[in-house]
C-alpha cells in the first residue's frame, strides 16, 4: 500500500496534477452548456473529463520531457540540469523515471484520449477529430512557439476556445455561439496563469533566451500591466454577454472572483518591489494545497503567486458554469 501510495504521488508531481484545475474548470463549463443537449449523456461526460484530463497531464509531461531533451543536447547531463522551478521534472533528473518510461507513460496518456476521441467520432460525427488533430497541432508546435513568442497563446487556445468547443461539439454534436465567445474569456484567464509564472521567471528565460510574452514587453511594469488588461478584459466578454443576451445574467457571478484578482495584482507586483513579505493563504483565495511541505521547502514565495492565478482562472471558470445553468 505505501508503495503504491508513493507512485501515485511521484506520478502527481511528474505530471503536475495540481494544474488539473484548469482542465476541470472547463469541463464544468462544457457540462453546464451540453447538460440541456438531447444527445447528452453522463457517462460520455465522463468520459471527456477523461479524455482532457488525460491531454492535460500529458501535455505537462510532453513539456518536461522536451525541456529534459533540449539540456541533453545542449550538453547538460542530469547531475547539473537546472530549471527555473527546481521541482520541474526533478523526478527524471533524479533518476525515478528514466525517459523510456516517461515515452511510454506518454504513448498510454494520449494514445487513451486519442481512443475516446475515435469513440466520439463514432457515435457523434467524424468532425470530432478535428480538434483532436488542431490540438495535437499546436501541442506539437509548442516547443518551438517561444522563439516567436507564442507559447502562452497556443496554451491559451489548447485550454480555451479549442477544449471548450471541441468537448461540448462531442457532447451534443453542436456549434454554440454564445459558448465560443465564453471560451475567449478562459483563454485569458489561461494566459494569465501563464503570464504570471513567465512574469516570476523573467530572469531565468532572458538567461535561456526564452521568448515569451512578458518579455516581448520589455519590462516588468509592462508585463503587470498587460495582465491587469487581461483581467478586465475576461470580466468585460461576460459583461458583453449579458448585455447582448447572450449569457445568462447570473453569469455576472464571475465577480466573485474579483478578491483572487485583486490579490494577485498586489502580490505580483510585490514580487518584483519587495520580496521578503510574508505568504498567509485565507480560504476566500481558493486552494493552496501542500502548503505546509511548500513553507518548508521556502518555496511559498512563487506558488503563492501560482496558485492566485491558477485559482483565478478555474474559478472564473466555475461560476461562469453556474451561473449559466442557473
Amino acid at each position: 500500500m505505501d508503495n503504491l501510495l508513493l507512485n501515485l504521488k511521484n506520478f502527481m508531481e511528474l505530471t503536475r496534477f495540481y494544474s488539473l484545475n484548469m482542465t476541470l474548470g472547463a469541463c464544468f463549463i462544457i457540462f453546464s452548456y451540453a447538460f440541456y443537449s438531447e444527445k447528452f449523456s453522463i457517462i460520455n461526460f465522463l468520459l471527456l473529463i477523461v479524455a482532457l484530463c488525460f491531454v492535460h497531464l500529458g501535455a505537462n509531461l510532453f513539456d518536461c520531457y522536451i525541456d529534459v531533451k533540449t539540456k541533453l543536447n545542449q550538453g547538460y547531463n542530469f547531475e547539473n540540469m537546472h530549471f527555473s522551478l527546481e521541482k520541474k521534472a526533478r523526478l527524471i533528473r533524479n533518476g525515478t523515471y528514466s525517459l523510456n518510461q516517461v515515452k511510454l507513460i506518454l504513448t498510454l496518456l494520449f494514445g487513451s484520449a486519442l481512443l475516446i476521441g475515435f469513440y466520439f467520432a463514432y457515435t457523434t460525427d467524424w468532425k470530432v477529430l478535428l480538434f483532436a488533430l488542431i490540438g495535437a497541432l499546436l501541442t506539437l508546435f509548442y516547443p518551438i512557439s517561444s522563439k516567436y513568442y507564442m507559447s502562452e497563446i497556443i496554451v491559451g487556445l489548447i485550454f480555451g476556445p479549442l477544449m471548450i468547443m471541441g468537448g461540448y461539439y462531442a457532447l451534443s454534436g453542436e456549434f454554440n455561439s454564445s459558448l465560443f465567445l465564453l471560451s475567449w474569456a478562459i483563454f485569458l484567464t489561461t494566459i494569465i496563469l501563464l503570464h504570471t509564472h513567465n512574469i516570476m521567471d523573467w530572469e531565468f528565460d532572458e538567461k535561456e533566451n526564452k521568448n515569451t510574452l512578458a518579455r516581448m514587453l520589455k519590462t516588468k511594469k509592462r508585463a503587470i500591466t498587460a495582465m491587469k488588461w487581461m483581467m478586465i478584459l475576461a470580466y468585460y466578454i461576460v459583461v458583453f454577454g449579458v448585455l447582448k443576451g447572450m449569457f445568462n445574467p447570473y453569469m455576472l457571478s464571475v465577480f466573485l472572483t474579483l478578491p483572487i484578482a485583486t490579490k494577485l495584482n498586489e502580490s505580483i507586483k510585490d514580487y518584483i518591489n519587495i520580496k521578503d513579505v510574508k505568504f498567509e493563504p485565507r480560504w476566500y483565495w481558493g486552494m493552496f494545497e501542500n502548503w505546509k511541505e511548500i513553507k518548508e521547502e521556502r518555496f511559498d514565495y512563487f506558488m503563492f503567486r501560482f496558485y492566485l492565478a491558477r485559482n483565478f482562472s478555474s474559478f472564473f471558470a466555475i461560476f461562469a458554469a453556474i451561473g449559466a445553468m442557473m
